[in-house]
This record gives structure tokens, C-alpha cells and sequence, in this order.
């Protein structure tokens, strides 16, 4: 199978803060970033929450200041965790 990512990814492990629209929020790590997106490490518990095409609020964590929020989406679940897509910066 080849790769087909639009976006190359570099392994860069921060927490993140991600917020369902039915308001559950979990912090989780992520395990890669790229341009158009990231894979955030969950477990099967938290997993349940973020289905395939939901929207997610996600915000950095441990910064001196406050990251700003992005909106992301689903794209994929694996057994591992969830494939995000930043949809748009939710900040003015």
C-alpha cells in the first residue's frame, strides 16, 4: 500500500486538549504533525467519543501562553488513536 498523505508528517509528541461538541474533553499526546493535520494517541475508552466525520475543538497544552483553539475533524480511527483534520483556527 503506498502513502497518499498530502502532507508529510514529522513525529513531534505535545498534549492536547480535545473537545467534543457535546462537550467531553480529554487530554491526549499526539503522535505526528503535519500541514493539514494530526494523529492523537486515545485509548479505546476515549475513542468512543470521536467518531468518523465529527467535529473537534483542540487546543494545545503546556505552553507559557494560551494556544489558540482549532477546529479539526475525524478522518480516521485506528487502535491506537484518531486521525485529525484541521478544518479552521476558531480564533479572530
Amino acid at each position: 500500500m503506498t502513502d497518499q498523505r498530502a502532507h508529510p508528517r514529522t513525529p513531534l509528541q505535545v498534549r492536547i486538549r480535545l473537545t467534543t461538541k457535546d462537550g467531553h474533553s480529554f487530554e491526549a499526546t499526539t503522535w505526528n504533525l503535519s500541514e493539514g493535520g494530526t494523529f492523537v494517541e486515545l485509548s479505546s475508552e476515549q475513542k468512543q467519543w470521536f467518531t468518523i466525520g465529527s467535529l473537534v475543538t483542540s487546543q494545545v497544552q503546556g505552553l507559557p501562553m494560551p494556544a489558540p483553539k482549532v477546529l479539526m475533524r475525524v478522518v480516521r480511527h485506528s487502535p491506537s488513536g484518531i486521525g485529525l483534520r484541521i478544518e479552521r483556527s476558531l480564533e479572530e
